[in-house]
């Protein structure tokens, strides 16, 4: 009977095991609010390694692997907006990830932070956006083309998707439908909100296509008008590599002003 015990308890966990999701991850650092980072499309927790370190001084940070990216198992899930925003829940309920957060969201990390917040609203407390991405901007660039330049500007968007790693190309395949979802959140009034944006013009970001950006984020601060935008004129689209201080200044101020609460 003992025998039969142990078998089952050690077959229980195998199972277990094989059908759940691990998640890689990596937490650094002490105090609240905890700040949890959602990196660009494709990347994974290395590439901010880093700069975690240096935001560890200030509070509590965490990083994670995305499920089929890094060190993360893989999945057969579509990688929609739902499906990366409720892995984020999964992985924060999970491993016991204390609120309040302040999501920090990189590119496509920006929809995910966004969306998280508009189903959790009482797990947030801020977010800082690193060069999001906006849900119109897409269509603003399109309407631009003639239909010449727009199949153009698909057939070669869909040729950089399929080169794409596995992993990479299962988040980049789903943009539309990301964007698409993204139309229907809205900021929050009641956060602190700060965007740090590149506007500069050059490696194929055209004047128009800057002109674009920024108008798209004045009627985000329109809707929100609490919202903080730091410019740039000097990075890219890695503005938290090339210019870290613009990110870990603001995490800083971000934090001293919440604790105060």
């Amino acid at each position: 009977m003992k025998r039969f015990i142990l078998l089952f308890l050690i077959l229980l966990v195998f199972q277990s095991k094989s059908h759940g999701q691990t998640f890689n991850s990596r937490i650094q650092g002490h105090g609240k609010p905890t700040i949890v980072i959602e990196v660009a499309m494709g990347e994974n927790l290395e590439t901010w390694k880093r700069l975690q370190q240096k935001l560890s001084a200030i509070s509590e940070v965490v990083t994670y692997d995305r499920l089929g990216l890094g060190r993360s198992d893989s999945t057969n899930h579509p990688r929609t907006i739902e499906n990366l925003t409720n892995d984020l829940d999964k992985f924060l309920t999970n491993e016991k990830i204390e609120t309040p957060y302040i999501l920090i969201g990189h590119s496509l990390g920006s929809f995910i932070a966004r969306k998280y917040q508009s189903e959790y609203p009482q797990n947030v407390a801020g977010m800082i956006l690193i060069d999001p991405v906006h849900e119109y901007q897409f269509d603003s660039l399109m309407a631009l083309k003639t239909n010449e330049e727009k199949k153009k500007a698909e057939e070669d968007r869909e040729r950089f998707v399929n080169s794409l790693p596995k992993g990479q190309r299962n988040e980049a395949f789903q943009y539309h439908q990301q964007r698409n979802t993204m139309k229907n959140v809205k900021f929050p009034t009641d956060i602190p909100i700060t965007i740090i944006a590149t506007f500069r013009v050059g490696q194929g970001a055209t004047k128009e296509d800057r002109e674009i950006k920024k108008r798209l984020i004045e009627y985000w601060m329109k809707d929100a008008p609490q919202i903080k935008l730091i410019s740039t004129f000097k990075s890219g689209h890695y503005i938290q590599d090339s210019e870290p201080e613009l990110l870990i200044d603001e995490v800083e101020l971000m934090v001293n002003s919440l604790r105060k609460k």
